[in-house]
C-alpha cells in the first residue's frame, strides 16, 4: 500500500499528464459530500477540521490521495477518499483552491505576546522559505495564513511524531521535528491570526 501512495505522488510531482487540471464545476458537485465539515464554501467552522479555501491544487491533491492510500491516516476522511475517482480528486483539487480564502475580519488577538513568539518561531525555522513571507503557500506546501489553530498544532505534532507524512519534496517530519509544545502552539496562534 506504502509504494501505491509514493507512486500515486510522483505521478502529482513528476509527470504533467497525471496532473490535469481539474474541473471546478465537478468539484464543486463533488464537494457537496465535504461541506459538512470543511464548510460550504471550504471555511471550516469545526475544531480539528482544517479550512480548504484557497489552499494549494496540489496540495489538496496529495492529501487525498494519502488519506485514499492509506499513508496519511484518518478514519473519516479514509472512508470518504476511498470514494474518490481520481477525476474526482483532481475536481476538488481545482474547486478548493479557486475558492477565495477566508477574509473575515479577525477579532482582536486575545494572546499578542503569543503571535509574537510564533512569528519568531516562523522565522528560526524558516517556515517562509516554503510556505512564502505571507504563508499562502505554493507547489506542494499548504497555505497556513488563517488555518483553524488547533488543527496547525495537530497537524505539527503528527509530523514531529512521524504519524503525519510529508509530501513530495516537503520536509515537514524534519521541520517539526524540532519543535516544543509550546514552539507548536505559539506558531499556530500567530498562523491562525494572520489575514
Amino acid at each position: 500500500m506504502m509504494g501505491a501512495a509514493v507512486l500515486a505522488a510522483s505521478c502529482l510531482v513528476a509527470v504533467p499528464a497525471c496532473r490535469a487540471a481539474g474541473n471546478i464545476e465537478a468539484g464543486r458537485e463533488k464537494a457537496q459530500l465535504c461541506a459538512n465539515c470543511h464548510g460550504a464554501a471550504g471555511i471550516s467552522a469545526i475544531a480539528g477540521v482544517p479550512t480548504l479555501a484557497g489552499n494549494l491544487d496540489a496540495f489538496l491533491q496529495w492529501q487525498m490521495v494519502f488519506y485514499r492510500s492509506e499513508r496519511r491516516k484518518n478514519p473519516v476522511m479514509g472512508a470518504i477518499a476511498n470514494l474518490l475517482s481520481d477525476e474526482d480528486v483532481r475536481n476538488l483539487g481545482a474547486y478548493y483552491a479557486s475558492l477565495p480564502p477566508d477574509t473575515r475580519p479577525l477579532p482582536p488577538d486575545p494572546k499578542p505576546d503569543l503571535a509574537t513568539r510564533g512569528s519568531e518561531v516562523a522565522q528560526e525555522h524558516r517556515c517562509a522559505n516554503c510556505h512564502t513571507d505571507e504563508f499562502t503557500g505554493k507547489q506542494g506546501a499548504a497555505r497556513l495564513a488563517r488555518q483553524r489553530e488547533e488543527y496547525v498544532v495537530k497537524s505539527l505534532t503528527d509530523y514531529r511524531s512521524g504519524q503525519r507524512p510529508s509530501t513530495g519534496v516537503a520536509a515537514m517530519t524534519e521541520a517539526a521535528s524540532g519543535l516544543h509544545d509550546d514552539d507548536i502552539a505559539a506558531l499556530a496562534h500567530y498562523l491562525a491570526m494572520l489575514p
